[in-house]
């Protein structure tokens, strides 16, 4: 199974093609070769092709990763279909393949210059180019050769807040609903049955297109009941009830139901009120069902309400006047810390030609000047920077200069962290009525059921 990517590169060439030709990973470099350059040579040529045509700037370089399934090739046909892409495709640039056999599946690591060598056409890579143009030809030459290339339904892109979604563990929006649309399909007797039982959670059910669609309560975009990535029809929908009805095996999804409970104890103020919507929002999230609806933009916020309630409880703060005066202590420490980066910045600025001077020699003495001799300007910046040294033990002032970075790093990393939780402060400090006011409705409920039950037990 082939599976292609392509990376944009802007790190140094040589490294790049260190990499791809690292004699380890390439059987000491049998599985390499090179179009339109030498390996030797490569990163000096291709930068000679840029600034032959002016392109020296941006991307330097193009990864294209292809890597196939274990035990499905021979290193000597995985370089062959490698080498025989870049042919085909890369005309006219400057390209090294290098076949890895390090792993438990082979794979071809394609470099190209960025700038054609033909004529000084900048290569852009973009989504059209890579499922058009890469993807097609490799899957092509695979089936030339007769290996397995991906082949899986189209799914629908994420939304980069549904990916934080994700990657924090929160429900998106899509698996909340089919969640939803699981449980009611499982308990439904028909699809009349089926619809009454989304309604009952809230949802708009609109069912006069071929798919029926379903809009959650307060939600701005409608959803289609899918399987295996497929919509369905009503009369899918309806033939999978039948389905679930006449199959006795069939899995019947009982719906968690659950009162929300307020965290009880000796906690009061704000950070009661965080604790009691994280709570909330922690087991809408979990799939319990609750007594009130919670929309999707507040579970976004999942994430974000726990650090809250977090730094609310290590600081022991619960009441709105404690938080204030923890900013009113954090402006103190930042005010202070901004005074001292100040003094070190200041003393960075008079050892400034000290420290340049220093910075242009060590770079001049890592440099190999065979391969890319001094100018006179570079030869003339050299010289006067020797003169500023002259007087100076070049191994003090790196101390002092390393010492004085590291002074100042330190600084500006407790400034950054003391702000980052002043702006926390200011956050909880500004949407804690707001979560009042979500609260208030069922805080009250909650207190007339207790009521009622004391009532109903004496």
């Amino acid at each position: 199974m082939a599976v292609t990517k392509i990376l944009a590169k802007n790190m140094r060439l040589d490294r790049l093609i260190n990499y791809v030709c690292n004699p380890a990973k390439t059987e000491e470099r049998v599985f390499v070769s090179c179009i339109g350059c030498e390996r030797e040579t490569a990163a000096k040529t291709w930068m000679e092709t840029k600034r032959r045509y002016g392109k020296t700037d941006g991307v330097q370089a193009y990864h294209l990763i292809q890597s196939f399934k274990p035990d499905e090739l021979t290193p000597e046909l995985a370089h062959e279909i490698g080498n025989r892409f870049a042919e085909e495709y890369l005309d006219g640039y400057e390209v090294i393949v290098g076949t890895h056999t390090d792993r438990h599946h082979i794979h071809n690591h394609i470099i190209f210059n960025s700038v054609s060598d033909r004529d000084g056409t900048k290569y852009h890579s973009s989504r059209q180019t890579y499922f058009n143009e890469i993807r097609t030809l490799s899957d092509r030459l695979c089936h030339e050769y007769g290996v397995s290339t991906v082949d899986e339904p189209q799914r629908k892109a994420l939304t980069y807040i549904e990916w934080r979604m994700q990657k924090c563990g929160v429900k998106t929006h899509r698996e909340l609903f089919d969640r939803d649309a699981e449980e009611c399909l499982s308990l439904a007797m028909d699809v009349g049955s089926f619809y009454a039982r989304m309604e009952d959670r809230g949802y708009t059910v609109r069912h006069g297109s071929k798919y029926p669609t379903f809009l959650p309560y307060g939600g701005e975009r409608s959803y289609r009941v899918k399987q295996k990535q497929q919509s369905m029809t009503e009369d899918d929908l309806a033939a999978y009830i039948d389905r679930a009805m006449c199959d006795p095996t069939f899995e019947v999804i009982m719906p968690r139901q659950q009162r929300v409970h307020f965290p009880r104890g000796k906690i009061t103020g704000i950070r009661a009120l965080i604790l009691a919507w994280t709570y909330i929002l922690g087991l809408v999230n979990d799939g319990v069902k609750t007594q009130y609806y919670v929309s999707p933009e507040e579970l976004k916020r999942f994430e974000q309400l726990k650090a809250q309630a977090k730094y609310l409880t290590d600081n022991g703060i619960e009441m709105t006047a404690q938080l204030k005066d923890r900013i009113d202590a954090l402006d103190g420490r930042i005010a202070a810390l901004t005074k001292e980066r100040t003094i070190l910045n200041v003393k960075k600025k008079r050892q400034k030609p000290l420290y340049d001077a220093l910075q242009l020699v060590a770079m001049y003495a890592n440099r190999d000047t065979d391969a890319f001799p001094l100018t006179d300007e570079e030869q003339g910046k050299l010289k006067r920077a020797h003169e500023i040294l002259q007087n100076h033990s070049i191994d003090i002032l790196n101390i002092e200069r390393n010492t004085l970075y590291a002074e100042l790093a330190e600084v500006n990393r407790d400034i950054r962290a003391l702000k980052n939780e002043r702006r926390l402060c200011e956050r909880i400090l500004a949407e804690s009525p707001q979560i009042e006011r979500k609260l208030k409705p069922y805080l009250t409920e909650d207190r007339e059921l207790r009521k009622e039950t004391l009532e109903y037990e004496r």
